[in-house]
């Protein structure tokens, strides 16, 4: 790679360069932490102002070595961590281009670690001078213990008023145990951190003639702030913390300008909004994730030899060669998805409509649109409603009209992250934590299988911290776990369930309020009383509002999921007879067809039955009526199967192509208990 490209007027460093630049000019000790393991594109010069020299991709340890040696002040620039000891940037290997050639000038310059050497040979009197009142030169609490040894020789250094230095203490989260356990080793080595930037030296200098003063600068490199002692930076004013963070959007065109091929670039190939597209698509990504893009971009054509489109290089990159499974569904399916969806969903007018506008906006790739987004997941809806009523049905169904199986509906319940460690759960455990090796139950399956609908059932159930969680992921698409992976929910279909609203709620409890007289829970919506649909929608929206704004206290969930909130009616007699028609009955007489060859019939007076016996409990939706056909219907069938298998010598092979016609459900004797059926065999 080419370590130069052409100047660049404007100022395109990320903040925390700037930053850096700003807070070096006065602090002693910098922490940097957070994105501090990726590549880093960084400008050739760019301790200098201004920046015109170039742009080069690099590491961490490079692009500070780059800015230390160009300000043209310190004589000594090193970095040190466990692995490779102490290491300067005069001998430093460069990992993303040929070194440049040595000049003249650092020909006749000392090296760096031959001053080093020296420095640290006169410091043993310097010191002793500086620290009044002090015996001798302080020494290394363990002299065995190398870290020890530097960190002390890295302080003389930086106590030093004669040769300005700047070094870089990296990995530094890898130095201690737990910040707030701490071994009294280390607790002497991050004290000696706080001492020294406070006694760091200050260095006359001239630069351009003009008598100025310098300060020896520790750069501590950390993954988090919170790995590091508290008491390292708090109420300390010659230390001070940057966040080093993903690249923003500035930040990453500019990336793009430099190294995409122009042949990708042009508004030819990728429509009006062009480069835009490919900075929205990439939002959180890593400059190494961006780097991955861009070597896609090279290597890989559409079928027809034309450059991909931003959002098929951005899926390539996510999820390999495996064909989107959006782009994939034939429109066809899509024109009449209230159809298909009604043939599962029965009684559902209103949220069969909704879901497949969802779906039609999905595959259109539109989500989102009105914000602008391009991250956001394929679709996010919200089912309110009474318990049976269709909602993980129809969640079900869309993952088998879309995926072509059911199995893509990816259901987590959400009443098992109750309590305040679910979200760990979920999205894994930190570093250092149990099970952090196990990554999360949800990060991983969407990891495995990014084309799902996801299926969060009651998820008022969930603990605050697991909801949260879930703003990140309907805001921006994407979610680190525990691991650090990043986990893109940009094909995701995400589905809440919610029985929020139904009932009325103590304010004080949260819980139900319970009717003295009756002792059952107060209903906010009476399917008795509240009979048209419109009624029954807006208390439900009414009652889920509510929750989520003074119950939860999380009215910024609703805020993400906006007009999605789908309401589903209760199950009326007649739709119940639907369900017993067209699903229960059937669903029994399918299962017996499949596994013993045996067809079932069933006469019209079973429904009749059926609906005289569960028909009239509109409280428990369609599965309260599936639960009373299991004891008429089920338990007896099953019975006179049995009849059947062993009339013919204990084998149902003899039974497979008969037919077995019930013509009606006989109640239970006074006493007996159980139901049986009168049938027909032919």
């Amino acid at each position: 790679m080419s370590p130069q490209h052409g100047s660049s007027p404007k100022d395109e460093r990320a903040r925390w360069m700037r930053e850096l630049e700003r807070l070096s000019g006065f602090k002693t000790q910098i922490l940097l932490y957070g994105n501090v393991k990726d590549t880093v594109l960084y400008p050739l010069g760019w301790g200098t102002n201004p920046v015109v020299a170039g742009d080069k991709l690099g590491s961490l340890r490079e692009s500070l070595f780059e800015f230390l040696n160009s300000r043209g002040i310190y004589q000594i620039v090193g970095a040190y961590n466990l692995i490779d000891g102490m290491v300067f940037s005069d001998t430093a290997p460069m990992s993303w281009s040929q070194e440049p050639a040595p000049s003249a000038d650092d020909k006749e310059r000392p090296s760096m670690s031959r001053l080093y050497e020296q420095l640290l040979v006169e410091n043993e009197k310097f010191v002793q001078n500086m620290l009044k009142g002090v015996s001798r030169a302080p020494r290394p609490n363990n002299p065995e213990e190398p870290f020890d040894v530097a960190l002390q020789q890295m302080r003389l250094c930086l106590l030093n008023r004669r040769v300005p230095c700047a070094f870089v203490l990296e990995h530094a989260s890898q130095l201690v145990g737990s910040a707030s356990h701490m071994q009294m080793a280390e607790r002497l080595s991050f004290l000696r951190l706080v001492k020294t930037a406070g006694e760091t030296g200050i260095i006359p200098i001239k630069r351009d003639g003009v008598a100025r003063e310098a300060h020896n600068l520790l750069i501590i490199v950390a993954d988090r702030l919170t790995d590091l002692p508290t008491w390292l930076y708090l109420n300390n004013p010659f230390s001070s913390g940057i966040e080093v963070e993903v690249p923003r959007a500035s930040e990453r065109r500019h990336f793009f300008d430099l190294y995409l091929p122009a042949s990708i670039k042009s508004n030819e190939v990728q429509g009006e909004r062009g480069f835009e597209d490919l900075v929205d698509l990439t939002d959180g990504m890593s400059v190494r994730d961006l780097y991955g893009i861009r070597k896609v971009a090279r290597e890989t054509r559409a079928d027809d030899g034309s450059p991909l489109k931003f959002k098929e290089l951005v899926d390539r990159y996510r999820y390999g060669d495996r064909e989107s499974e959006w782009d994939s569904l034939s429109p066809t399916r899509l024109v009449h998805a209230e159809k298909e969806l009604g043939k599962r969903v029965i009684g559902q007018e209103a949220a069969v409509s909704a879901c497949a506008d969802v779906l039609r906006r999905a595959r259109l790739h539109l989500s989102g649109a009105q914000h602008s987004s391009r991250s956001k997941p394929r679709g996010i809806l919200f089912f309110a409603g009474p318990t049976g009523v269709g909602k993980t049905e129809l969640a079900k169904a869309m993952a088998e009209l879309v995926f072509g199986t059911e199995e893509a509906c990816l259901r987590f319940d959400m009443s098992e992250y109750g309590q305040a460690n679910s979200d760990q759960r979920l999205l894994g455990a930190p570093p250092g934590y149990v099970g952090y090796e196990e990554g999360g139950q949800l990060t991983n399956r969407v990891k495995a299988n990014p084309f799902s609908v996801l299926l969060f059932d009651e998820i008022e159930k969930a603990h605050p911290s697991v909801l949260d969680k879930f703003l990140q992921i309907l805001e921006d698409g994407r979610m680190t776990d525990g691991r650090g992976d990043t986990v893109y929910f940009g094909e995701s279909l995400i589905v809440f369930t919610s029985n929020a609203g139904i009932y009325q709620l103590d304010p004080h409890t949260t819980r139900p309020m319970i009717d003295p007289a009756t002792g059952s829970p107060i209903l906010n919506v009476n399917p008795e009383i509240d009979i048209e649909y419109p009624i029954v929608r807006e208390k439900m929206l009414d009652g889920v509002q509510g929750y989520f704004k003074h119950v939860l206290g999380r009215p910024e969930l609703l805020n993400r999921i906006g007009q999605n909130i789908v309401v589903f009616d209760f199950v009326r007699e007649p739709v119940m007879r639907l369900i017993v028609e067209r699903k229960v009955l059937p669903s029994i007489a399918s299962q017996i067809r499949e596994r013993w060859k045996i067809t079932v019939r069933f006469e019209p007076k079973v429904v009749d039955q059926l609906m005289q016996l569960g028909g009239g409990d509109v409280s428990s939706g369609g599965r309260g009526i599936g639960n009373v056909a299991e004891a008429a219907v089920l338990n007896p069938l099953s019975r006179a199967l049995f009849e059947m298998m062993t009339a013919n010598g204990n084998s149902m092979a003899a039974l497979e192509g008969q037919t077995l016609t019930v013509r009606e459900l006989v109640p239970p004797a006074e006493g007996a208990g159980r139901y049986n059926v009168l049938y027909d065999v032919s």
